[in-house]
This record gives structure tokens, C-alpha cells and sequence, in this order.
């Protein structure tokens, strides 16, 4: 399969044959960087951008309410902002589409307290498509710390009819449904499912091991939100020599695929990998 990456002004289009899998959107007029839409095999998109019910939320993106005490999820005019700076490579192949991105954690008076270095890698394997995200975080002061919050880290945002109160089902690795089973709970996995378009449709959101609250403890939402983050229970320091890495893996599909395994084939497969280029 012929894959391809788009570069706009404003957002990098992953392109897999012939349908739009995502783009990796950052307006200028928007507070941080992130994907949409994102689309299944087929072209129908399981998350959204501007939520009637907390208009801030964005889809999948990555984001911290409590970064030295700034907030950086809510949007206010004091909250910070996470500028992209610009892609640092891509490279395009049978396989999938990969590239690397900077961004910046800036204050309104723009001192900047955190640097980010983000690898992604999609590719498409049967009725399955695939985002993993590596993200290592510098901090810029001496040091940084991401505090409690109730607003992190890593996240999805469903479409409303995928939601378990509009009739979606809500699951993780341990076999617990719905927000009253999964939040808070440990587990390698979550993913959300129901009916699109006619179609049985899904996204899962996938834990790495070597993640340093490995398997993290999540905070859910029945109204369609879903998030592997510590920070609702404790907090985290950075310094100039202890950044942190995390890793993440996207799982958007059609039918009922066997989720477990899928994680570990995406443990197993992408362990250690890493490069850079250029697309063709």
C-alpha cells in the first residue's frame, strides 16, 4: 500500500492508498497540536474536534492542566500554550508514514517550560489502523513538575454516538466496562466501540510497558473520554537530567478485533524502533 504524507501550512496529512487516515493538525488560532479526524479503514472518523461537552478537548492529543501550576488543557486566556515548531523528518514507504515534530510549552508572556520531541509512526495492517506516538519531554527550567490534575495526558476524544451513554461500550485489558469499572483502574488498554454508518467501529488506546506508571491507572468518561494518566493521584518532576519519555499506541478498527493481542504484537513489533528520512 502506497502511503504518503501531506505538508500544509497548518496541519501534516497521513494519507494510506487512497483515504485520509488523520492529520496532524496545529492552527495558529488553536492551543495545542493534534490529530484529526481519524478514520477508519473505509474513511469514518471515530473521534471529534469541537465537543459540544467541553469544547477543549481535541480529538487525540497530549496536553497537562498542571505544569508548574499553569494549565495547559482548558484553553483560558491563562492558560499556556503548546506551539509546534516544525517537522524534523519524515519518511514514507510501503510500510507507513513516519515523522518527528517539536513542540514548545510556552507561557502567555512566552517563556517556554518544556520542549517536546514527538515520533510518529501509521501504517495500516488488514481492518486495523495504527498511530504510535513516542514523546519525550525536556523540561527547560532546572526543573518542572506535572502536577495532580484531573486534566492529562495523553487522550482521546469519541465521537458522541460512540459514547457509553449514547449506547457505545467502554472496556480495558481487564475485562472492566464503563466508566464505574474502568476509572482509576490499572490496565494495558482501553477502547471504546459501538455503531457507525452501520459498521461496528472502534478506537483503543494502548499503554507501552517501559512507560514509568506502567499499567497506568485511567481516568474515563462515559460521555467518551479515556485517558492512561497517573496524574488525577500523583504527580511527576523533570530535570534537565531525567526528561520523561512515553509511548502510546492508536488503534482505530472495524469490527471486534482481538484487542489483547493487538497489544502485544504492538509491544513486540515496534520495541526500540527508530530512524528518520524522508519521503520519496
Amino acid at each position: 500500500m502506497t502511503a504518503r504524507l501531506e505538508v500544509a501550512s497548518d496541519r501534516l496529512k497521513v494519507w494510506l492508498g487512497s483515504e485520509l487516515f488523520t492529520a496532524y493538525k496545529f492552527p495558529p488560532d488553536q492551543p495545542l497540536p493534534y490529530f484529526f479526524p481519524v478514520c477508519t479503514v473505509g474513511g469514518i472518523a471515530v473521534t471529534e474536534e469541537f465537543p459540544e461537552l467541553y469544547p477543549h478537548h481535541r480529538s487525540v492529543w497530549l496536553s497537562h492542566g498542571n505544569v508548574n501550576g499553569v494549565d495547559f488543557w482548558l484553553d483560558k486566556p491563562t492558560s499556556g500554550r503548546i506551539r509546534h515548531m516544525g517537522l524534523l523528518w519524515q519518511r514514507c514507504d510501503e510500510g507507513g508514514v513516519n515523522f518527528a515534530v517539536q513542540s514548545e510549552w510556552q507561557l502567555p508572556d512566552g517563556q517556554v517550560l518544556l520542549r517536546d520531541e514527538r515520533i510518529f509512526r501509521c501504517w495500516q495492517e488488514g481492518n486495523c489502523r495504527f498511530i504510535d506516538a513516542t514523546i519525550t519531554l525536556h523540561p527547560k527550567p532546572s526543573e518542572v513538575t506535572l502536577g495532580k490534575t484531573n486534566h492529562a495526558f495523553f487522550a482521546v476524544r469519541l465521537r458522541k454516538e460512540l459514547a457509553v451513554v449514547n449506547g457505545g461500550q467502554l472496556r480495558n485489558s481487564e475485562g472492566e466496562v464503563k466508566e464505574v469499572g474502568t476509572m482509576g483502574k490499572r490496565a494495558r488498554w482501553c477502547a471504546a466501540l459501538g455503531q457507525l454508518e452501520g459498521a461496528t467501529v472502534g478506537i483503543a488506546l494502548f499503554d507501552h510497558p517501559r512507560n514509568p506508571w506502567h499499567p497506568s491507572p485511567w481516568f474515563t468518561r462515559d460521555y467518551g473520554f479515556f485517558s492512561p494518566s497517573p496524574f488525577n493521584w500523583d504527580k511527576w518532576r523533570l530535570t534537565m537530567t531525567q526528561p520523561l519519555q512515553v509511548r502510546y499506541g492508536v488503534v482505530v478498527f472495524l469490527g471486534e478485533p482481538d484487542l489483547e493481542g493487538l497489544w502485544r504484537q504492538w509491544v513486540v513489533r515496534n520495541e526500540g524502533k527508530e530512524g528518520e528520512g524522508r519521503c520519496g
